[in-house]
């Protein structure tokens, strides 16, 4: 299916200024953007959001900045975060939205690296501004992004002050904007090291948001938001997704589960988007929450739950939704119609759990080379296993299938990226002439179209015998052990050549601490523990993907903002002492 052609002949919009003057047009008074405050809930409507965009796109047009001028912003998720990503489209600016928890150097590289001419910055990030490092170009405007910051030491502009400047400029016209123009520049979070600036056009973006539409029935949902805004999962189809379809979103106060259940109940959320950890929490709150229930209520929701898996063997999978409404309404999550997990792999058992309590979750997959979203699990017939099959208007290919059919997943569609910034290089090696984005991860296509992801090419292990061993395979059962926190496999190499198999885990302290005749744990005792785990695993493991050595560390894993582990920053010689061996 041709996007491009379709959404001209139905009038839908080719760049991010379009789609909001779409939505205000259709939708003026409905709510669009809603903070939640100690002081009530403020909320703007679409028709005020596009006044207010407006009058802040000439507001920095007031400033001099000009055409492909880039912009940061530098700040948590709310509405004025929202307004400035708009206002800058409006004003034919690049974003360059800025991960808040990179430490101050890298926030104050990338600015640099960007080159951008006004920064957008939330009022407790200032000072990284104020204290850049010699040779640093520091930005012409900075506006803060939450209150007037006149006393935080820079010259500093207020929001207010920038869209009053803006209202003075009744007649100035916006300049015109193209849909191959760049819209953002995003950063990537750094897995495999320096990050690289992704460009994305106005098309790329919202030619993604169309498909996602064509893919997933949305009608006039309640979004809660959580992710990061400055991730491009969470910017296109928790942020402008809904823009364009006119829904309505509220920001959540905090990424603590207690915080998110509140703002759930308040808003009557029916979408929310999340990352595979946050639904694995979830997963466990509730299933603590059971067993801390009195002995009667556990056998009346242990009936409850045969009663659903007994239906689901009959063929009917969503007996869950009748049979656990009351628990639902309970635990305030009657309102949602399904949660979105992107950004990483979601185990299985996590979306199967979920739906066997009622509650959809759609899994997707994607990169943020792609705006980011490439395949979508249908609600109405997902596979669990799968990510799904493609977006409309989007293609899929393995390169070098192996006898089992996996390779190298290569996409091709509108929403692929211009390129990555300042390097030609890097974009050669991802990116051929023919549109094909070269994923770098490793899967299948099965005979209907659903598409498999068995992990990341760059980990994958190959032992001596020649046989590939997928790290996030056996990650996976690992994690599913109650006492392990989290783990990373990787390879090692042997003197024989090719490698063999190795883990880092992670022990669960508080899991273990629950248990009677855990009151002291020395390090051999936790090795013994973590031994038996890893034992467990192996015998569900063929031979050649067993465990052979192991290391137990007592800190996390260094990870991206969402919570990818970054392997790169392993280094083996901080342990200190021998793995242990299986």
């Amino acid at each position: 299916m041709e996007l491009l052609k379709e959404a001209k002949e139905r009038g839908l919009p080719l760049t991010i200024p379009e789609m909001l003057k779409r939505s205000a047009g259709l939708y003026p008074d409905r709510p669009a953007l809603t903070a939640r405050e100690k002081t009530g809930d403020r909320t703007i409507s679409y028709g005020q959001l596009l006044k207010e965009v407006e009058a802040l796109a000439k507001g920095l047009m007031s400033l001099g900045i000009k055409k492909n001028d880039r912009i940061a912003i530098l700040g948590p998720n709310s509405p004025e975060w929202a307004k400035v990503y708009l206002a800058s489209g409006f004003a034919g600016c690049i974003n360059v939205p800025i991960d808040s928890l990179l430490s101050d150097n890298e926030k104050q590289q990338l600015i640099a690296k960007a080159e951008v001419k006004a920064a957008f910055v939330a009022s407790r990030f200032i000072d990284i501004l104020d204290d850049l490092p010699k040779g640093f170009p520091l930005p012409k405007h900075v506006i803060c992004l939450d209150y007037n910051c006149e006393d935080l030491g820079l010259k500093v502009m207020s929001l207010e002050d920038l869209k009053a400047a803006g209202q003075k400029k009744k007649g100035k016209k916006f300049p015109k904007v193209s849909k191959d123009e760049v819209a953002a520049i995003i950063f990537t979070s750094g897995t495999t090291g320096v990050p690289k600036g992704v460009m994305l056009t106005h098309w790329n973006i919202v030619s993604d948001c169309i498909a996602c539409s064509m893919a997933v029935d949305i009608g006039e949902e309640r979004f809660l938001s959580v992710l990061p805004m400055h991730h491009t999962f969470e910017c296109t189809a928790g942020f402008l997704l809904p823009i364009y379809c006119g829904c309505h979103i509220t920001y959540a106060r905090s990424l603590k589960s207690k915080y998110i259940m509140e703002d759930l109940r308040s808003c009557r959320g029916t979408v929310m988007l999340g990352v595979p950890l946050l639904f694995q929490k979830m997963k466990e709150g509730i299933e603590r929450a059971l067993d801390r229930a009195p002995a009667h209520k556990k056998l009346v929701f242990k009936a409850m739950w045969n009663l659903v898996l007994a239906a689901e063997k009959a063929g009917n999978p969503n007996m869950g939704k009748k049979v656990f409404k009351s628990l639902r309404k309970k635990a305030g999550l009657d309102s949602i119609r399904y949660f979105v997990s992107g950004g990483a792999a979601l185990p299985p058992y996590v979306p199967l759990f979920f739906r066997r309590l009622g509650l959809d979750i759609i899994q997707g997959y994607g990169l943020t080379e792609s705006s980011p979203v490439l395949t979508i699990n249908p609600l109405e017939r997902p596979k669990n296993e799968s990510v799904g099959p493609p977006l409309p208007g989007t293609e899929v290919k393995v390169v070098d299938p192996d006898n089992e059919g996996v390779g190298e997943l290569a996409f091709r569609g509108p929403m692929i990226m211009k390129g990555y910034l300042n390097n030609p290089e890097a974009t050669k090696e991802v990116l051929d002439e023919e549109g094909w984005l070269y994923t770098g991860d490793l899967g299948f296509v099965d005979e209907e179209g659903y598409v498999h992801i068995c992990g990341r090419a760059k980990n994958l292990i190959v032992t001596s015998a020649g046989k590939n061993v997928y790290p996030e395979e056996i990650e996976f059962l690992l994690n599913k052990s109650e006492i392990i926190l989290e783990s990373m496999v990787f390879g090692k190499d042997v003197k024989s050549g090719g490698e063999e198999v190795c883990a880092v885990i992670v022990p669960d302290f508080e899991m273990l601490a629950q248990r009677k005749d855990q009151d002291s744990l020395d390090e051999n005792k936790l090795n013994k523990i973590m031994g038996l785990e890893v034992k467990k695993v192996n015998r569900q493991l063929a031979s050649y993907k067993r465990i052979k050595h192991f290391y137990v560390i007592n800190e996390e894993l260094p990870k991206t903002s969402t919570k990818k582990i970054k392997r790169h920053l392993f280094n083996l010689q901080i342990l200190n002492k021998k793995p242990s061996k299986r």
